[in-house]
C-alpha cells in the first residue's frame, strides 16, 4: 500500500509539474535602487548595458576612446570586475551578455569602415578575443559558437566562443547573375521566446532551449536550415523568399509572406524538419494590403500587421494557428508587433507613442497605454511611460501581469538614458548621466 501511495505520490507531482504556470505573474514592488556604479568624472557619451542571469555589465567609453566594462552582481550590484579594452573606438554601439562572456560591438565611422568586436570573459574580464568585422556584418552569438555574416566576404563563418578560432566557413548561395547576398536569421526556441526580450522583442537571451540552427535565405530565393555548431547545411528548400520578405523562423517552423504572385499575399508556414511544400496559413482577400510585421507568437502560431498600403489607419492584427481559423482585429495606427507567449504587444507612434496589451482572442488587456511596453517574460510586461531616449529623465514605470487585473504603477527611475536600460523579471540597469542605476522590481525568481 505504501508502494502504491508513493507512486500516487510521484504521478500528481508530475502532472503538477508538467501543468504548472511557466510564467507566473510577478509580485511587482516600487522601485528599489540597489546601486549606483559611477562612470567616470564627465558625462560619458554613450552608456551601455547588459544582463544575464545574475550579471549585469555597464560600459562607457574613456576620454582616449577605449572602452571601460564594469561587471557586477545583478542581486546586489556589489562591482565583480572593472577592465578597459586596448581597442579605442569614435563610438562604441552595444554590449551583449552571453553565456560565459560579454561582448563589445564598435561603431562604424564611414561607410565600409571596419569596426571592432571585443570578447571578454564574464568571470575575470579578460580579453578572450578581438575581431575587425565589416560596418553592415552581424554576430549570430550561440552558447559555444558565433556565426559572423560576413556581408564582403559572402559567407558565413563560425567562431569558437572561447578563443575567435575559426571552426567552419559556408558560402553563401548565387543567384543566376553571381549575386551573392543573403538575409540570415537564426530559428527561435520557445524557451528564447519566453525570455526577456529588447524593445524591439528580439529575444535577450537567444540561447535559451535547443538554440543551434539558422536560416539562410540566398539571392537565388532558396533556403536554408544550417546548424550553427557544426556550419552543416541539414536541409534546402527552392524559391522560398526574397531576401526583403517578412519572416521569422520559430522551433520547427519558417513563416514567410509571400506577396510575389496575383491578388493579396500569403502567409506560408515551412516545415523544417522535412523538405516538402509549405502550408498556406492565411491569403489577403485584398492585393492592396501589405504586411508592415511580423512575429510568431506562441506555439504553430503566426501573427501579422497588415494595412492598406499608405494608411495605417486602418491597420489590422491577423493571427494564424496551424489548423485553426485565422483571428483578425483592428488596430489603428499600428507599427510593431511584440510577442508576450501567446499574447501580442501592439504599438503605434503616432500622433503619441502608446501600447496596447492583446490576448490570443484579440481582446485588449491593456489598451492604449501611454510610452512603450516591454516584455519581461512570456507572462509579464514592463511599461515605459515615454518613449526610449538617450537623454536623462525621470522614467515613470509600471509592471503587468498577462493575467492580472491591470498594470501596478513602480516609481520613477531617476535621471536615467531609458535607451540604455536592460531589464529581466527582477532588476532593471540604466545609464544615467554619470554612472549606472540598478534598480529591483520584484523579487529574485
Amino acid at each position: 500500500m505504501a508502494a502504491v501511495l508513493a507512486l500516487a505520490g510521484v504521478g500528481v507531482g508530475a502532472a503538477l509539474w508538467f501543468t504548472r504556470d511557466r510564467y507566473p505573474g510577478l509580485e511587482f514592488q516600487n522601485l528599489a535602487e540597489v546601486e549606483r556604479v559611477p562612470a567616470g568624472e564627465d558625462r560619458p557619451v554613450e552608456t551601455l548595458t547588459a544582463l544575464l542571469g545574475d550579471v549585469g555589465y555597464a560600459a562607457y567609453p574613456l576620454p582616449d576612446d577605449r572602452l571601460e566594462i564594469v561587471a557586477l552582481d545583478a542581486g546586489t550590484g556589489r562591482t565583480r570586475w572593472r577592465k578597459q579594452t586596448t581597442q579605442t573606438a569614435q563610438q562604441w554601439d552595444a554590449l551583449v551578455a552571453v553565456p560565459g562572456a560579454v561582448a563589445a560591438f564598435a561603431d562604424p565611422i564611414g561607410v565600409d569602415a571596419p569596426r571592432e568586436l571585443v570578447v571578454r570573459d564574464a568571470a575575470s574580464g579578460g580579453q578572450r578575443w578581438s575581431r575587425s568585422i565589416g560596418d553592415d556584418d552581424r554576430v549570430i552569438f550561440g552558447r559555444d559558437v558565433a556565426v559572423l555574416v560576413d556581408t564582403t566576404g559572402n559567407r558565413l563563418v563560425g567562431l569558437r566562443m572561447r578563443d575567435g578560432a575559426q571552426v567552419w566557413t559556408e558560402d553563401n548561395p548565387r543567384d543566376s547573375s553571381g549575386n551573392a547576398r543573403s538575409a540570415v536569421l537564426p530559428v527561435e526556441t520557445a524557451e528564447a521566446a519566453g525570455g526577456p526580450a529588447y524593445a524591439d522583442g528580439t529575444p535577450r537571451d537567444p540561447w535559451r532551449g535547443k538554440a543551434d540552427r539558422l536560416v539562410q535565405i540566398g539571392a537565388d530565393r532558396s533556403a536554408r536550415l544550417i546548424d550553427l555548431v557544426e556550419g552543416t547545411v541539414l536541409r534546402s528548400w527552392p524559391a522560398v523568399a526574397d531576401l526583403d520578405d517578412p519572416m521569422v523562423a520559430r522551433d520547427d517552423r519558417l513563416y514567410v509572406v509571400d506577396d510575389a504572385g496575383a491578388g493579396g499575399y500569403r502567409l506560408l508556414g515551412y516545415d523544417l524538419t522535412r523538405v516538402a511544400e509549405p502550408t498556406v496559413l492565411h491569403s489577403a482577400a485584398d492585393d492592396g494590403r501589405r504586411v508592415a510585421a511580423l512575429v510568431a507568437c506562441g506555439k504553430h502560431r503566426a501573427c501579422l500587421l497588415e494595412a492598406p498600403a499608405g494608411d495605417a489607419d486602418r491597420a489590422e492584427v491577423v493571427a494564424v494557428a496551424e489548423g485553426e481559423k485565422a483571428r483578425r482585429w483592428a488596430t489603428p495606427g499600428a507599427r510593431e508587433l511584440v510577442p508576450v507567449g501567446a499574447h501580442l504587444i501592439v504599438r503605434r507612434q503616432f500622433p503619441e507613442a502608446t501600447s496596447t496589451l492583446f490576448d490570443p482572442a484579440g481582446r485588449a488587456v491593456l489598451r492604449d497605454r501611454s510610452g512603450v511596453a516591454v516584455r519581461l517574460d512570456a507572462g509579464n510586461v514592463l511599461v515605459f511611460a515615454d518613449p526610449l531616449s538617450g537623454g536623462e529623465a525621470d522614467r515613470s514605470v509600471a509592471g503587468l501581469a498577462v493575467g492580472g487585473t491591470g498594470p501596478v504603477e513602480l516609481g520613477l527611475a531617476e535621471d536615467v538614458r531609458s535607451e540604455s536600460c536592460s531589464w529581466n523579471t527582477s532588476v532593471l540597469l540604466c545609464g544615467a548621466a554619470k554612472d549606472f542605476v540598478l534598480y529591483r522590481f520584484a523579487p529574485t525568481p
